[in-house]
């Protein structure tokens, strides 16, 4: 066997890792800005110096709304209510197709039907006015109990008019009441008898 002539070149052994390579290598310088000198956040910007802000923040965004004011007035007296009632309605509390159809009509049939009882109380120096009224509602008539709606009733008393229907039935339910309501009270109660239920009309 014939060996080289040249001897055999050895390795360094520059490429080899070594112990000291793994070692962790901490910075001595810091890289991260002091907080001292951190930039003030946008809320603490528009509490300090609203003006200055970023019109887009909505912490800066203002709303200015004008409140209403309303004066209020003392009420009229009552006998220029009495004076206005009694030029737009007349002798009577409320508008009405037919004038004969007065407050008192419409009374009188919850009465006669036996609807309601009503008692005045009238005023000792005025003996024309009445004071208060107090109300005992017995029952309320239905179009069934009334059978025909067509069909017109006479009082049992002598009245004018003589006669009323169902519709005025309806009607006095709250026509009958509009009594001087500047000056008068009503009281109401319900009979111990009467039905819990109510046609739509009450």
């Amino acid at each position: 066997m014939s060996s080289s002539k040249h001897p055999t070149k050895k390795d360094t052994g520059k490429a080899v890792q070594k112990t000291e390579d793994y070692q962790l290598q901490i910075p001595t310088q810091n890289q991260f800005t002091p907080l001292a000198n951190f930039p003030p956040l946008p809320y603490k910007n528009a509490v300090t110096n609203p003006s200055s802000s970023n019109p887009t923040n909505d912490y800066v965004l203002r709303f200015t709304e004008h409140l209403l004011l309303i004066s209020c007035k003392s009420p009229p007296p009552t006998n220029i209510i009495s004076n206005v009632v009694r030029k737009t309605f007349g002798t009577n509390q409320f508008a009405t197709d037919d004038v004969r159809k007065t407050q008192k009509f419409y009374e009188l049939i919850l009465v006669d039907t036996n609807s309601m009882s009503i008692t005045h109380t009238f005023d000792k120096y005025h003996p024309a006015q009445i004071l208060y009224s107090k109300c005992i509602i017995k029952s309320i008539l239905n179009s069934q109990q009334w059978k025909n709606l067509f069909k017109e009733r006479r009082f049992s008393i002598s009245f004018s008019p003589q006669t009323f229907n169902y519709n005025d039935y309806k009607n006095s339910w709250y026509r009958a009441f509009l009594l001087q309501p500047n000056v008068h009270s009503w009281f109401f109660n319900f009979h111990e008898h009467c039905s819990n239920t109510f046609p739509v009309c009450f």
